[in-house]
């Protein structure tokens, strides 16, 4: 849906392939401001998903999406799935910092269970506190990612007419849009069709990373069993259902997402037990974060903060269109990120 006229020159796009769906966001920077331009996914415009692996028609959804919203941004910025993409924090002692890649590439061996040579590498120095600023001891924060994943995605902008700005993790956007320039530590829960992906953030950077199979979709599947409902009328009833219920989730509902709710207490638990802070809230996103009061219960249970994250608090948009672009949020903060990171 076109906001606002824009130009290729100051434009920047974000495309999120996901395990059900395309989201783009199009956005432009116009002295300081970061405008909202230009937005579309494939269940609002009826297109057919094809999956990563279909490059051919996948590449086709893309074209088609732009073409039929007016997306006019031939460069476009990307995000790789946090479940394919190996990271972990690793701790280099004595740094001579002439040595840094070497020693990454070394410590690499140990952590990423592929070959190398088949993966491509990236690391960030995470920033040291206070007490630590004198010894030579640093942590980085690593990731791989697949050369074959990698060349897909490539594959697919090629086909789409597209030029790639860049490739980077979901976590990433995510913490671009959600977290922005807020240094706390915090919990981002991504709660898509598919999967859940959970990041512990700290400084900005995520120190842990899981992923499981419990979804959105999983409510969906127990609804369909339950009510003998075909899949689209499941997906209607548990909207309907969201949308109206005020008394929590019904035990069905409950059960089904249950896997979730574990797992982002383990991980709280597990920050608060080998980090000498606290986990300040957990930021929800994805489509499934808005079912059924899910923050209201989750923080009950949990005593900790929870919020539904704001991915267009740093976008400005035209007031009236707040309703959607609330409800839009969680499924395209990912979209979002990935728009800004050329901005920023």
């Amino acid at each position: 849906m076109a906001i606002f006229s824009s130009s290729s020159d100051n434009s920047f796009l974000g495309i999120d392939i996901g395990d059900s769906s395309v989201k783009m966001v199009e956005l432009k920077k116009k002295n300081k401001k970061i405008i909202l331009s230009n937005y579309a996914f494939t269940e609002e415009l009826g297109i057919k998903f094809s999956t990563i692996e279909d490059i051919d028609n996948l590449a086709k959804a893309i074209v088609k999406i732009k073409n039929e919203v007016g997306i006019i941004t031939q460069k476009a910025t990307a995000s790789l799935p946090t479940f394919a993409v190996f990271s972990s924090v690793i701790n280099l002692y004595n740094l001579d910092k002439k040595s840094l890649a070497e020693e990454i590439h070394e410590e690499a061996k140990k952590v990423i269970p592929l070959p190398l040579e088949e993966m491509i590498l990236d690391w960030k120095v995470l920033p040291k506190d206070d007490k630590d600023k004198n010894n030579k001891n640093v942590q980085v924060f690593l990731t791989g990612s697949p050369k074959k994943l990698v060349k897909k995605y490539v594959n697919i902008f090629t086909k789409a007419k597209l030029s790639l700005s860049s490739l980077e993790t979901e976590t990433f956007s995510l913490i671009r849009s959600l977290v922005g320039n807020d240094n706390s530590s915090v919990l981002i829960a991504e709660i898509g069709a598919n999967s859940t992906d959970i990041s512990l953030v700290r400084q900005k950077v995520p120190v842990l990373n899981r992923s499981i199979d419990v979804s959105g979709n999983s409510v969906t599947k127990t609804l369909m069993e339950k009510m003998n409902l075909s899949f689209e009328e499941a997906e209607q009833m548990k909207y309907d259902l969201s949308s109206s219920s005020k008394q929590g989730m019904p035990d069905a509902v409950l059960k089904s997402v249950m896997p979730i709710i574990h797992e982002i207490k383990y991980m709280v638990e597990f920050f608060n037990n080998n980090y000498d802070e606290k986990l300040e809230k957990i930021i929800l996103s994805g489509g499934g974060c808005l079912l059924f009061n899910f923050a209201e219960y989750l923080e009950e249970q949990l005593d900790i903060q929870v919020i539904i994250g704001d991915s267009w608090s740093r976008v400005y948009y035209p007031p009236e269109m707040k309703p959607v672009l609330r409800e839009l949020g969680p499924k395209l903060a990912v979209a979002v990120g990935l728009a800004m990171r050329e901005i920023e």
